[in-house]
């Protein structure tokens, strides 16, 4: 059977899409990610196992929490160093909201080619929708993400990314069985930018960022880093 990665955060838009992938006929295996500023991450297990107690086994493995503060650490540490007259000389004008969140979404991002490569599994799910106004889940940067994955023979999707009502996504779930009532983790650095923030000169400085900085850096750690399993706390 089909096996997809599922970047699953125990709300509500990993939730429907880990469903919406299962009804087109793959067995799913349901990651989630903690980049150290993370609360609750356990929780989400209870929402994980809610899919699993409906399909079995056999459809829904539970990988678990993998740690992603080592990667996100490389991405941010240089630029962290950077002066604000450098970062608009070089890459353009941004937030450093913004950055955090591009560079935390590329370090998930990274940490899943690499378990995708070592389980040989070649599809990926992602429950990122525009409407929640972050840079990095506008057309744009969906289709640099998919580039990446596509790079190392792995394909994303977005099955949500243009719902841009609430409404809908909670009544998807109920639909299918399960209360919308979830539980989803909470990073204490996620902040979105206000509707009249999101302009072409930020998205066009977070994309000069990306091109420019981390995704050199990117293609370096996923090299170093191809053996690792990024599980487990700390001794």
């Amino acid at each position: 059977m089909k096996e997809a990665l599922i970047l699953f955060s125990g709300g509500k838009d990993s939730f429907l899409s880990a469903l919406k992938t299962l009804e087109k006929g793959y067995t799913i295996n349901l990651i989630t990610f903690q980049n150290g500023m993370e609360l609750n991450t356990k929780n989400i297990l209870v929402g994980a196992k809610r899919i699993q107690k409906k399909f079995g086994t056999e459809r829904v493995n539970i990988i678990g929490i993998k740690y992603t503060d080592a990667i996100w650490r490389e991405l941010i540490c240089e630029f962290y160093n950077y002066n604000s007259e450098y970062i608009v000389n070089h890459f353009e004008n941004i937030t450093i909201s913004q950055f955090n969140c591009l560079s935390c979404r590329l370090a998930m991002y990274i940490v899943s080619i690499i378990i995708c490569k070592q389980n040989k599994i070649s599809y990926v799910v992602d429950g990122a929708r525009k409407c929640q106004l972050f840079a990095i889940e506008q057309p744009d940067f969906l289709t640099k993400f998919e580039m990446l994955f596509n790079e190392n023979n792995i394909k994303i999707e977005y099955p949500l990314a243009n719902e841009n009502n609430d409404f809908i996504v909670k009544n998807e779930i109920l639909a299918r069985g399960f209360a919308p009532k979830m539980n989803e983790a909470q990073c204490l650095l996620g902040m979105p930018v206000t509707e009249n923030g999101m302009n072409k000169e930020i998205l066009g400085g977070l994309m000069t960022v990306y091109e420019k900085y981390l995704y050199p850096k990117a293609k370096d750690i996923l090299n170093r880093y191809k053996y690792a399993d990024f599980g487990g706390s700390y001794f």
